[in-house]
């Protein structure tokens, strides 16, 4: 009788912190060129760079994006489409990305079954305008 009540309790942990984790990834940016405001552009028009080297034309640094989200159930690639929909928000045409940093896996399983959300994936980006790639992002986002 005790063993069922424990996995019960158990299994009420998990379906807790399943639906905690369900409500998805968190974005927060941050304007670090206030001075600069530029219309909005589109996701599809946000190429994406692993370095400031990389980035082959000047460019504005418009803001700073950061997504986290329960890396038990987000993905990579949810993370990386709210900073692309971030960058998109403010104006940019491109992001310079940081690598997506997760928490250990045992802390990840642990954490997240006691509902303490211990277990973050967290991805950030600089989102930044090249004047040069304008007619990319008017091709891009279907405008003129």
């Amino acid at each position: 009788m005790m063993k069922t009540k424990t996995l019960k309790g158990i299994a009420l942990a998990c379906a807790l912190a399943a639906g905690s984790a369900c409500a998805g990834v968190k974005k927060t940016t941050t304007d670090i060129n206030p001075a600069m405001s530029r219309a909005p552009t589109c996701a599809n028009a946000i190429a994406v760079f692993n370095a400031r080297a990389d980035v082959p034309y000047d460019y504005y640094e418009l803001a700073w994006i950061e997504a986290s989200g329960n890396s038990v159930w987000t993905t990579d690639n949810q993370l990386q489409t709210q900073i692309r929909n971030g960058a998109a928000k403010v104006g940019a045409n491109a992001v310079i990305v940081n690598p997506v940093q997760q928490s250990k896996s045992t802390v990840k399983v642990l954490g997240e079954a006691i509902g303490t959300n211990s277990a973050t994936a967290k991805a950030s980006a600089l989102a930044i305008y090249m004047p040069s790639d304008a007619g990319r992002v008017r091709t891009a986002c279907g405008t003129s």
